[in-house]
């Protein structure tokens, strides 16, 4: 009895995490394939038209809190927030910690790593950028997040309630949305920069929770 309960619940386990990768596959591989369209200009008129209803910059107030979601969304940021995340997460729960971190080195290395290939500048209003952060894809401030939230909320959620968990992950998404968004206002970035950063975090975030918890 014991050796079937066992088995069964490997069984499962296994099926969540197949789950869990073929899902960061599947992100990465929209995230890679966007690149290719962005690299083609094939997504300039889209890109033209969300910034003309956008109106970035126009607001005061909003520009403000754009600033604000963008600041601690920053490469000079999140890995301390990735940083303390983890820690956090080690402290409560007694164990793990290590996917935010993973995550934030991961949007790091994405992030860098992309700009070699597609060469996409900023939109007009953008603030001066240096070397590999002219070019604009992906947004490393969304991919970052994104990575880091969803890593962050998969370490803890096993461990809350059903309706908890939605919370938790209602609110991964609003914050993700939050920093895309932000990014556009600013005139930071173009549409396809934000989409593929929300795709590039995804696959980052489950793929750091996979490899985190086969270390484990």
């Amino acid at each position: 009895m014991l050796v079937r309960t066992e088995g069964t619940c490997l069984a499962l386990y296994e099926r969540m995490t197949s789950g869990r990768t073929m899902t960061a596959l599947s992100s990465a591989a929209i995230a890679g394939g966007l690149g290719v369209a962005v690299k083609r200009d094939s997504t300039t008129a889209i890109n033209r038209a969300v910034r003309k209803r956008i109106h970035p910059r126009r607001s005061a107030a909003l520009r403000s809190a754009a600033k604000g979601m963008s600041y601690l969304a920053g490469p000079h940021a999140y890995p301390f927030v990735a940083a303390a995340l983890g820690l956090l997460i080690h402290r409560t729960n007694g164990e793990g910690g290590l996917a935010p971190i993973a995550a934030s080195f991961g949007a790091l290395a994405v992030d860098n790593g992309t700009r070699l290939f597609v060469h996409q500048r900023r939109p007009p209003k953008a603030g001066r950028h240096h070397g590999r952060n002219r070019y604009a894809y992906p947004s490393g401030h969304t991919t970052a997040v994104t990575a880091i939230a969803i890593a962050s909320a998969g370490e803890i959620s096993d461990r809350l309630s059903y309706r908890e968990r939605e919370v938790l992950w209602m609110a991964v998404a609003a914050i993700s949305i939050s920093v895309g968004w932000s990014r556009l206002y600013l005139d930071e970035h173009w549409t396809d920069d934000v989409v593929g950063g929300w795709f590039a975090g995804i696959a980052l975030g489950i793929g750091s929770i996979v490899l985190t918890d086969r270390e484990e």
